[in-house]
């Protein structure tokens, strides 16, 4: 046998063993995607009629979950690593209960658009909405995350005093062109811890700046800041 079939021979058997992999997965993921449907079934009995109206997102979960795998993996890039487990979840609450992202974007739209999808799945949809009041709307509903370019307006400052949603996750464009608030109806506690969206007044804003807290203002209207604020991590805990 010549050197050139035994290296094709060689190569068909490494794709039939990528086949087989491949195969493995699919039936990984569908039994990941069993066990997840069990302990939502487990779940419904305990939810009470205020906790059905919430979305069933877990932010801080999911951000544990890809931060582990990311300090596991030797060849994966996070960004790939992230985009692949975000999309597993959503499939996984798709099939608990549908939801949208409902739209409101007219600077950037398509530019949103793209970043709703990696954000939060591709297999949810999107659909647009004719005003940031509209959105909000339908994420009060539960049934919607509303995800609402920043810079039309200053719609956010009605999230000050707004009792029923919270600010998901601020979505940033490539190159720093172009960003959104993801708002919807969500217990505070499964909120990423690292990163957290806020609406302050000027004095409350100076004030948590005097305490030495990493506030960083991203949009101003009038006495009202959308802010970022990130959790800084005691230096002897970082030893640690």
């Amino acid at each position: 046998m010549s050197a050139n079939a035994a290296n094709h021979r060689t190569i068909d058997t490494l794709r039939q063993e990528i086949d087989t992999l491949d195969e493995e997965l699919l039936a990984l993921i569908e039994k990941r995607l069993d066990l997840a449907a069990s302990i939502a079934s487990a779940k419904s009995e305990d939810v009470t009629d205020e906790d059905s109206d919430e979305l069933l997102l877990r932010p801080a979960r999911e951000a544990s979950i890809i931060a582990r795998l990311d300090a596991m993996t030797r060849r994966i890039p996070e960004v790939s690593l992230t985009a692949i487990w975000r999309e597993l979840m959503a499939i996984n609450l798709q099939a608990q209960r549908p939801i949208e992202i409902a739209l409101h974007a007219t600077r950037h739209p398509e530019r949103m658009q793209l970043m709703a999808r990696a954000r939060f799945g591709t297999i949810i949809p999107v659909r647009k909405s004719a005003s940031p009041e509209a959105a909000l709307e339908r994420a009060r509903t539960g049934k919607a995350i509303a995800m609402i370019e920043i810079g039309e307006g200053d719609w956010w400052t009605a999230l000050a005093d707004e009792p029923e949603l919270v600010i998901i996750d601020g979505l940033l464009g490539e190159g720093g062109r172009g960003s959104a608030l993801a708002v919807g109806r969500l217990s505070r506690d499964r909120l990423c811890e690292d990163r957290s969206y806020a609406v302050l007044e000027q004095s409350e804003l100076a004030a948590r700046l005097g305490r030495g807290e990493a506030v960083c203002p991203i949009a101003v209207s009038g006495e009202m800041h959308l802010c970022a604020i990130e959790r800084v991590v005691p230096l002897a805990r970082r030893a640690a």
